[in-house]
């Protein structure tokens, strides 16, 4: 019997587990590959990858592209009000408007308002590792890395305490059908669909509220913008909605990662518990080592070419970033965790280019804070007794459903 499977399976969860030894084949083999399977190209090469990033030609306006193909045995109007509000966001445009709303959405992350945000962070971390220091175990997942950015968030955002689990399980839903669903695309849509038109309700009367008094947190910075004439309440609230989502789903698993390639790597622990100060080294290697989103997608907008495969209007590209970061032409050794790496931060798990993660400065605090906080308060952290469960749906967000630890 013939073997029919892909060469390249990027839907075995074996595969999306073991992520990193498909993706060096396919660097080594076919750098630039044409997958059937996901009927797209998958670049995986450094240079590649970053060539892609900057090409104009790669469009990021593909909601219609990520709705259609995940509903195309169903309803897309399932997705109807997900299609709308997304459309909104930077996320999905490209060029002037893109600019436009980037330059507004700045606003909220230069690197004052970040140092401002610290604190916050801080306090956030104490709290979250206070409840659990007595218990001598927890599970990272759900006793740090779910709450700290949801709460920084939401603080930053000046949304009450009461209303969080709320824009956990909206966040979780959005992203989630975005990333792509291996099991039941109807019912994810419905959920992500029902989460967006939750989050704008609220946004929409948040804003309502905040015109008439406006104070220093993101929002009223952002609704500095909309005063200037620059932006529509709704295009306001889909950037809300953006960076809630973005700065919640990725900073979660951003944060489980870290924390288990740190225990893959108990020399490397060792080496931060002797000296805290290097977290945001620790940080710039996890993130390279094993990033939130390995993989992000484009659609093509006319005639171009990447790795000398000419690539044409329609077409969608899946750009490697959890590949690039392991490309040994840039990464000596790259399969290995080190925290003292001298081009680490050469990374691109933020991405590159126009579209460069807006909340990427957010991420490295609260994770650098993070770690500190564990490195000072729990030197002896390891594995518990229960093995980690990795999160597989998709190939384009990596991360636990759970990850037991003592200390």
């Amino acid at each position: 019997m013939f073997d029919t499977r892909p060469a390249y399976d990027f839907t075995d969860p074996e595969n999306l587990t073991a992520l990193y030894p498909l993706l060096a084949r396919l660097q080594r083999e076919v750098p630039v590959y044409w997958s059937e399977q996901l009927n797209a190209w998958v670049v995986t090469r450094y240079a590649d990858v970053i060539a892609a990033l900057r090409d104009p030609v790669l469009s990021n306006r593909r909601l219609e592209l990520v709705v259609g193909y995940q509903l195309r045995d169903s309803d897309p109007a399932i997705a109807k009000d997900y299609e709308r509000i997304s459309a909104d966001t930077m996320l999905f445009r490209d060029g002037a408007e893109h600019h436009r709303l980037r330059t507004l959405g700045n606003r909220g992350f230069t690197p004052s308002a970040l140092e401002r945000a610290r604190p916050t962070v801080q306090r956030i971390v104490d709290q979250l590792l206070d409840k659990v220091q007595a218990a001598g175990r927890m599970d990272v997942v759900t006793d740090l890395a779910q709450p700290l950015p949801s709460l920084t968030i939401a603080e930053l955002f000046g949304i009450p305490k009461t209303d969080r689990d709320l824009f956990q399980k909206w966040s979780h839903d959005a992203a989630k059908f975005l990333g792509g669903n291996l099991t039941d695309p109807p019912r994810e849509a419905k959920a992500a669909n029902d989460g967006m038109l939750g989050l704008e309700a609220y946004f929409l009367n948040l804003i309502k509220h905040r015109q008439g008094k406006p104070g220093d947190d993101l929002l009223s910075l952002l609704l500095a913008g909309q005063a200037e004439g620059r932006l529509s309440a709704e295009e306001v609230s889909a950037q809300c909605i953006l960076i809630l989502i973005a700065g919640h789903v990725t900073t979660i698993d951003l944060t489980g990662n870290a924390i288990n390639a740190l225990l893959d790597h108990p020399d490397q622990w060792r080496a931060l518990v002797a000296d805290p100060s290097q977290a945001p080294a620790a940080v710039e290697e996890a993130l390279r080592y094993d990033p939130a989103v390995p993989f992000i997608y484009r659609i093509v907008r006319g005639d171009t070419q990447i790795g000398g495969q000419k690539m044409g209007p329609g077409q969608v590209v899946y750009i490697g970033l959890g590949a690039a970061n392991r490309d040994p032409a840039v990464f000596a050794n790259p399969d290995a965790f080190d925290i003292a790496r001298p081009n680490r931060g050469d990374h691109v798990s933020f991405a590159a280019g126009p579209h460069v993660c807006l909340g990427a400065g957010l991420a490295r605090r609260e994770l650098e804070v993070a770690l500190t906080g564990l490195a000072r308060r729990m030197p002896n952290l390891r594995r518990g007794a229960e093995p980690p469960v990795r999160r597989c749906e998709n190939i384009i967000f990596r991360g636990f459903h759970s990850l037991p630890v003592e200390f």
